[in-house]
């Protein structure tokens, strides 16, 4: 069961396009089994649970012409998961390998130009834009970029919406804000080999997080309706790793995107879901098989539930 089905593949889903495929790729977002047991400290060892059919390796990553990258520039890997109720969050680990690292910019709304994972969710499966210009569109969809090395007192999933509109209140869902932890997103780093930074070469970093999604993001958690996870949901979600160096000097403003390597993304992937919730993947929320205590999320069980799920999108 691969966590990819792209429609060529997979009949039975481009039948099903035209109800709720938004790019032409779908994957599974399965159930996490045991949220108390899970950990955010960069580290995989908690998912233990994970169906490795589910996750998304280096060889499925593309980059910005929808070809592979070259693994030893940058590769990638990443699991990702659902919590229902009380717990209900979105989690991801995620693995990078880089050859050379870049972090050099202090200000968080800069910080697209430095190695980093970008994320963005469409919860309600609603599309339209969510660049974050207005409140509307903010309102509309959320995205964070999170950076490994941030400065005292910075987030580290920055609320990159507040790169276009001058309300820093909308940080609020972010895992700081006013210098304070947040209780919607919980992020954690790791980086090898120690003692590693901007500059060093062939690294290895991780990014592990939960957080909560918003089917309405507004200027405070009171203001916002909050995405209430089940079974058998269509999310929208749009994944970017950023590879921005070295960059070579000196470089034109205009020329600068030119002058980056690589934007990493799985299968199907692009720009475009960072600003048009309608290009984003669609992810299909699945349960954790009953009674398996921890054991895998997506057992043969579970496989009946999918196949009534597309069944009724065929109808």
């Amino acid at each position: 069961a691969s966590n990819v089905c792209d429609y060529a593949a997979c009949p039975a889903l481009a039948m099903s396009s035209t109800v709720w495929a938004h790019n032409g790729f779908e994957y599974f977002l399965p159930e996490v089994p045991n949220p108390a047991a899970m950990t955010i400290d960069g580290m995989e060892n908690d998912w233990g649970w994970y169906d490795l059919n589910l996750a998304f390796t280096g060889d499925q990553m593309v980059g910005n012409d929808g070809n592979p990258v070259p693994l030893d520039d940058i590769n990638v890997a990443m699991f990702v998961g659902w919590s229902a109720p009380p717990d209900n969050r979105y989690y991801l680990f995620g693995r990078v390998q880089d050859d050379t690292l870049k972090v050099s910019e202090e200000d968080p709304k800069l910080w697209w130009q430095d190695d980093l994972w970008t994320i963005a969710f469409d919860a309600d499966h609603s599309g339209g834009g969510l660049l974050g210009e207005n409140l509307d569109e903010h309102s509309n969809g959320q995205r964070y970029h999170m950076r490994i090395l941030p400065l005292p007192g910075q987030p580290v999933a920055f609320n990159s919406g507040l790169e276009y509109i001058d309300q820093p209140e909308l940080g609020w869902s972010s895992d700081i804000y006013n210098g304070e932890p947040t209780e919607w997103f919980e992020v954690a780093w790791t980086l090898e080999p120690a003692g590693a930074g901007n500059g060093s070469a062939d690294v290895s970093w991780t990014m592990e997080f939960r957080c909560a999604l918003w089917d309405e993001h507004g200027v405070s958690a009171e203001q916002s309706v909050r995405h209430i996870f089940e079974p058998g949901q269509i999310i929208g979600v749009a994944h970017k790793v950023n590879d921005r160096g070295p960059i070579p000097a000196p470089v034109d403003e205009e020329d600068m995107p030119n002058a980056f390597r690589h934007n990493v993304y799985p299968q199907g992937g692009a720009g475009s879901q960072f600003v048009d919730a309608n290009q984003m993947h669609d992810f299909l929320t699945i349960p954790a098989e009953e009674g398996t205590g921890g054991g895998t999320a997506v057992a043969s069980g579970s496989w009946g539930r999918i196949k009534a799920h597309f069944d009724h999108n065929l109808r």
